[in-house]
């Protein structure tokens, strides 16, 4: 790092009066700087005494103290001055090092030159040994390739002539081996839905006749006049708010419940995009919202405008369904706490729900949801019972 006096020129360190490095530097008041004994000096030939530089006049003689500062920066500046001289030397004593070394390193290249010509002229005449040894060795060789690719032809040959039969081995195999499975997976798949239709009318045995109650309704639900359908219309019918009637979710129960035994009915559900069937507790909250779970006292199968099959559980279960059912059976056994649904076209099994207990009556449940202007207008029918 740089000193002040390595910052500060020659001249800032000289006395105005005796025009050499301050010895002993002194500040006037008016802030001019000079040795002690020249400004003293100066003071013993003027009355009033003044200041030299500026004749600024001084009434009374001050008590003048060292400058700390300047003198430091002065005694620097005289010590700077002396380094000067032996770096002077110094750098004498380091050309001539440097001179030296650059004699010996112009020897060090001439003799790397030297042996740079010999190396090359050596690697030259190792080059020339070893083509013609590299000359031999293709020549050999490629009479040893050309040996063993003839030889891998032979084996090629013959392995393609034996993979060949293997193969047709292979597809007589896979030909008797795919009948074989064709004709088990018809036999399964008979014999799967030979067992579906007797489950199916096993349970269809117990089928009731469900006729939609008008007091539970919502007041946009529209009923037949024989009670056996039910769909969503855009204008409200002016009803009595009573308790059992439900509110704001536009459903509605059937008339009959069930206490015991076991019961089924068929819903035609054909033509809708949305729409919830199952049971229901004869207790559920009829003006709260359509959340529908077992919690809640419902047991449901649910339909969204995205072709979605839901078991409405807690919480809701997706149903990879393959076929869309046309119309859906709803099977309740009381006695195990079972409810099951199936889909009538297929007679195929849909979805269980099991380790239930009713300590109150069942009541069948339907929500055709709304219309949405029309798209799902269509109604749910309750199908007759030799259907």
């Amino acid at each position: 790092m740089a000193t002040a006096a390595s910052i500060l020129s020659k001249e800032h360190l000289l006395c105005p009066i005796c025009l050499d490095v301050f010895n002993q530097p002194v500040s006037t008041p008016c802030g001019h700087n000079f040795c002690r004994d020249c400004i003293q000096r100066y003071w013993q030939s003027t009355n009033p005494p003044q200041c030299p530089m500026c004749k600024h006049k001084l009434y009374k003689r001050p008590d003048l103290k060292v400058n700390t500062f300047i003198s430091e920066l002065a005694a620097q500046f005289k010590d700077h001055g002396e380094m000067k001289d032996q770096i002077r030397s110094m750098n004498m004593e380091v050309q001539e090092d440097i001179h030296s070394r650059l004699e010996k390193t112009c020897e060090i290249g001439q003799a790397v030159e030297f042996s740079k010509r010999n190396t090359e002229k050596e690697v030259e005449e190792s080059f020339l040994v070893f083509n013609k040894l590299l000359q031999v060795v293709k020549t050999v060789q490629a009479d040893v390739a050309e040996a063993i690719l003839a030889k891998q032809r032979c084996v090629e040959s013959r392995a393609s002539e034996m993979t060949l039969d293997l193969e047709q081995e292979i597809n007589q195999l896979t030909n008797r081996n795919w009948r074989a499975e064709s004709q088990l997976e018809e036999t399964i798949k008979a014999e799967v839905k030979r067992l579906c239709k007797v489950e199916f009318e096993r349970v269809k045995a117990y089928a009731v006749d469900v006729t939609l109650d008008p007091d539970t309704a919502h007041p946009k639900l529209v009923l037949s006049e024989n009670r056996k359908q039910v769909y969503h219309s855009d204008v409200a019918v002016n009803l009595p708010d009573n308790p059992a009637r439900f509110y704001p979710c536009v459903s509605v129960l059937g008339k009959e419940g069930f206490c015991f035994g076991r019961f089924s009915y068929e819903v035609q559900v054909k033509g809708k995009t949305e729409r919830d069937i199952g049971v229901g507790l004869e207790s559920v909250n009829r003006k709260g919202g359509n959340l529908l779970n077992p919690e809640r006292g419902y047991w449901t199968l649910g339909m969204r405008e995205d072709e979605s099959y839901w078991a409405l559980s807690s919480p809701p279960v997706r149903l990879p369904l393959v076929e869309k059912p046309q119309a859906v059976l709803v099977y309740v056994d009381m006695e195990v706490g079972q409810v099951s649904f199936y889909n009538s076209d297929s007679h195929s099994h849909i979805y269980t729900y099991t380790g239930y207990t009713f300590s109150e009556r069942l009541f069948p449940y339907f929500n055709p949801r709304r219309n949405h202007s029309g798209v799902n207008s269509a109604p749910l029918l309750i199908l007759p019972l030799n259907i």
